[in-house]
């Protein structure tokens, strides 16, 4: 029998997918095992694929709360606001088909919306299995994050520092503030656009301002986010380097934020990636990105458009 959907789900968990059934099976896997308290209702954007990712979710919504929705325009941005459409909770959590989620997943960001009702963003916990990863990354605090999306600030509770904002496939915002703000994820940035990053921050941006002290780690919200293989070879990862910063100076420049690389001496800048850096390949990725933030600062396109 097809198990029904929450009637008021306290949390919609939306995720878009292409193409990547493999993946998209654990994470479905793992969502079996999570507790049904809070309720919640998860919600998977079928963004254009063609590896039998159709019949993978339509056998799952036999045991899992789960709603499938179709988005044929490529995007993961398009395929996030078809999702928040039809979404109902009052937490609304994106994430990816790639990560495992620990059973105190949602437990955990739920009871942090009722200890913190002042937070209207919410970033859990991301960790890596570094074995999977070279180690000139795991070496680099920096890469660790841009590179793998890692998000470990340690065991505590605390606010997200100002112009700091939570990253990857574990962040979670209050519906209030996105209704409040009218936000949508921006549809020219992200991947499956010309531009395949920067969606996150030019999304979180519209929900909380830089200065705003509204936006909480929540360390107990764990998730497991599995990557590797060719986009952190070095090449495509001094390119994925460039974009990120690119996209950061156009967001940065949307919403008026100064931007510190800008206008920095070029040897000047050098100098310090060079003392920053843990090995030659971290150092070519920061001037990449820092190239890149400085080109995305001066450039008056793409214009960023939010669906």
């Amino acid at each position: 029998m097809q198990q029904k959907l929450p009637t008021t789900p306290t949390i919609s968990v939306i995720v878009a997918t292409r193409n990547r059934r493999a993946a998209l099976e654990q994470f479905l896997a793992s969502a079996r095992g999570l507790p049904m308290e809070p309720q919640w209702e998860l919600i998977v954007v079928d963004n254009g694929s063609s590896d039998g990712t159709n019949d993978l979710l339509a056998s799952a919504t036999v045991n899992l709360p789960l709603l499938v929705l179709q988005e044929p325009q490529q995007g993961k941005s398009r395929a996030l606001n078809k999702g928040l459409t039809q979404a109902r909770g009052e937490i609304l959590l994106f994430a990816d088909d790639d990560i495992m989620p620990d059973r105190q997943w949602l437990t955990e960001l739920y009871q942090a919306s009722l200890d913190y009702a002042e937070a209207n963003v919410f970033g859990g916990r991301i960790l890596l299995n570094y074995e999977t990863l070279p180690a000139w990354v795991t070496d680099s605090f920096n890469l660790k994050t841009i590179l793998a999306s890692e998000q470990d600030l340690g065991d505590d509770f605390k606010w997200f520092e100002r112009n700091q904002y939570p990253v990857g496939p574990n962040l979670a915002v209050r519906r209030r503030a996105l209704e409040c703000n009218h936000c949508a994820w921006p549809v020219n940035l992200g991947p499956g656009t010309k531009l395949p990053l920067g969606d996150e921050r030019a999304f979180l941006m519209r929900v909380s301002s830089p200065s705003s002290r509204d936006r909480l780690y929540v360390p107990g919200s764990v998730v497991r986010h599995n990557v590797g293989g060719r986009e952190l070879k070095m090449t495509n990862a001094a390119t994925r380097c460039f974009l990120g910063g690119y996209a950061a100076g156009l967001v940065n420049k949307r919403h008026g934020q100064p931007v510190s690389q800008h206008g920095v001496n070029l040897p000047t800048l050098t100098r310090q990636r060079y003392r920053q850096s843990a090995s030659a390949r971290e150092l070519v990725c920061s001037l990449a990105r820092a190239a890149g933030v400085i080109t995305g600062t001066i450039s008056p396109f793409p214009r960023i458009i939010h669906g």
